[in-house]
């Protein structure tokens, strides 16, 4: 156990949370808003048609330019890391870029995240609840 979980497990335990429940969702009211975001639940959050569809959905959505290149600072491919919240009533919150390839690039993938379609949510305990997703997005614009 990390530093960082082992402070998130601290603080739980003294708001009355018992390390079970502690386990699988952060408490990051700063960066996610004051409530609970779970990182492993029963069942994950669900984009309608699944990753493929969210693979084409991002295509269909990132504006690359009408020359594909020169309008997103010459960078022809690579790829982005991005973290986001599926909320429990399947809307996207709170993109940021984990891991991004340029201020265009990363500017276009946090659009497209943002005005996805609603969700499935992820669910625990038959309810749904807010989740921390991560995608990892290849740039190829000659899909």
């Amino acid at each position: 156990m990390g530093y960082r979980h082992f402070l998130m497990l601290l603080f739980l335990l003294t708001l009355g949370v018992s390390a079970t429940q502690a386990q699988g969702f952060v408490v990051d009211s700063a960066r996610y808003g004051p409530d609970t975001v779970y990182t492993s639940p029963d069942e994950t959050a669900i984009f309608p048609g699944g990753k493929e569809q969210l693979v084409n959905y991002i295509d269909l959505k990132f504006d690359n330019r009408s020359d594909g290149y020169g309008g997103m600072g010459g960078v022809k491919g690579g790829s982005i890391d991005a973290l986001f919240i599926v909320e429990a009533n399947g809307k996207v919150k709170y993109a940021f870029i984990e891991q991004g390839s340029s201020a265009a690039h990363d500017e276009e993938m946090m659009r497209a995240l943002l005005t996805s379609p609603k969700w499935q949510p992820a669910l625990v305990n038959g309810k749904k609840v807010r989740s921390l997703q991560k995608l990892h997005y290849n740039l190829n614009f000659s899909r």
